[in-house]
């Protein structure tokens, strides 16, 4: 740190006043006290001008105090980096820690050689999040790419898909890259199931966390594929749709473009319009997923009667026909003319190879590689992701047209 930087720091135990000192030396100067409550905490704060850090001790016996404190300072200096201590990595501790708000968590006497690193690198971001602030108040853009994945009603082919276009993001990250699936949809939690994971942190958590997302949040409590793949997704043990309020979810998708470089969204339209119209609003392509059934046809029909009844725009939507079998009757092009919707992709694949790779928790890319679906959604995530200008050739079912009008 090439200045030094200032930091309140609530602590009961004495040594932790010691070991700071010594862990970070002159770099930080510290101020310590022990408020009263989360009222004589702010007060505090605002009597002291500009504060850099706030250290917080959490122990086994104080965990519910501090995190109301850390979660008042929050709303009122969201911009202040708040760092959580304690004795012990007790998981659920941590967990907490990290949820209420904290940035970052140490352990007393065990994490002196990274501490000062540490605390200068969440500084610099710090420093880093607030000229990027700037920047795009002033017109300027730092965020990913957002792919929403949508289907009328539940069906697991709207995870499925999304799933395997993360997944083919995901291969073509460069380092440093990271892409993230958001598995709104229903059924439930079927996304962590296609990739046999089993999350901690769901959406849920992180739509109640939105405003103290951020990076450290993603590395502590968000869920990683082996692929590289992170997933936020329902709970599979909820029994019925859970509420997740639009507002709050459109808010934690725009945060999620700014950490993540994709960022592919799966939803329902059962969940609603107000939800479907935050996922749209802040995607640069939208994927509507349907199949040659009168039932799906006619769902994604009042779907987007419904949008557009309520001027959702739909100028970056196209469509998706799914498990595509020749002679069935409703032609792709046709459905697309139906819907007046631009035909993006037609997804054919072999009944048994799609639930082998459902059960087994594997992508249809290990499964069945040949699979004419592993081929077609390559092709599609590839011209997602160079843009407008790019035609798709014509997959195995001659049906794959241009990408883009």
């Amino acid at each position: 740190m090439s200045s030094k930087a200032t930091a309140f720091v609530i602590a009961d135990d004495p040594a932790y006043q010691s070991w700071l000192q010594s862990a970070l030396g002159s770099s930080v100067e510290c101020t310590f006290g022990r408020p009263d409550d989360a009222a004589d905490l702010l007060g505090r704060l605002e009597r002291m001008g500009k504060i850099d850090l706030l250290f917080v001790d959490f122990e086994d016996y104080n965990v519910p105090e501090r995190a109301l404190l850390v979660e008042a300072v929050v709303e009122r200096f969201p911009e202040l980096p708040v760092v959580a201590m304690g004795s012990s990595e007790n998981a659920s501790v941590v967990l907490t820690a990290m949820r209420s708000g904290a940035r970052d968590y140490f352990v007393l006497r065990r994490d002196d050689s990274k501490l000062a690193s540490q605390v200068g690198k969440l500084l610099r971001r710090a420093s880093s999040a607030a000229l990027a602030a700037a920047a795009t108040a002033a017109g300027g853009s730092g965020q990913g790419r957002l792919f929403s994945v949508i289907g009328a009603a539940p069906h697991e082919t709207i995870a499925f898909l999304a799933s395997h276009l993360s997944l083919c993001f995901a291969e073509r990250a460069r380092a440093n890259e990271r892409v993230l699936l958001v598995d709104a949809a229903l059924p439930a939690g079927a996304g962590s199931i296609f990739l046999n994971l089993a999350p901690t942190y769901s959406l849920i958590d992180a739509v109640a966390d939105v405003h103290r997302c951020d990076q450290t949040l993603v590395d502590t409590a968000f869920t990683k594929h082996s692929s590289g793949l992170y997933l936020l997704s329902l709970p599979e043990d909820g029994i019925g749709r859970p509420q997740l309020p639009a507002e709050d979810f459109g808010r934690l998708l725009a945060v999620l473009r700014g950490l993540f470089q994709v960022v592919v969204v799966a939803i329902d339209g059962q969940s609603g319009t107000a939800l479907t119209r935050a996922a749209l609003s802040q995607s640069d392509r939208g994927l509507m997923v349907t199949d040659q059934s009168i039932l799906k046809s006619r769902q994604t029909k009042y779907l987007l009667r419904a949008l557009r009844l309520e001027d959702i725009g739909l100028d970056r939507v196209g469509l998706i026909v799914d498990n595509y079998r020749r002679r069935l009757g409703l032609e792709p092009a046709n459905l697309a003319q139906l819907f007046d919707l631009p035909l993006l992709a037609t997804l054919t694949t072999e009944g048994f190879n799609r639930i082998q790779a459902m059960n087994s928790g594997e992508p249809l890319f290990s499964i069945a590689p040949k699979d004419p679906y592993c081929d077609s959604v390559r092709k599609l995530a590839g011209a997602l992701l160079v843009g407008e200008s790019a035609p798709v050739e014509a997959g195995a079912s001659g049906l794959f047209g241009r990408l883009f009008r």
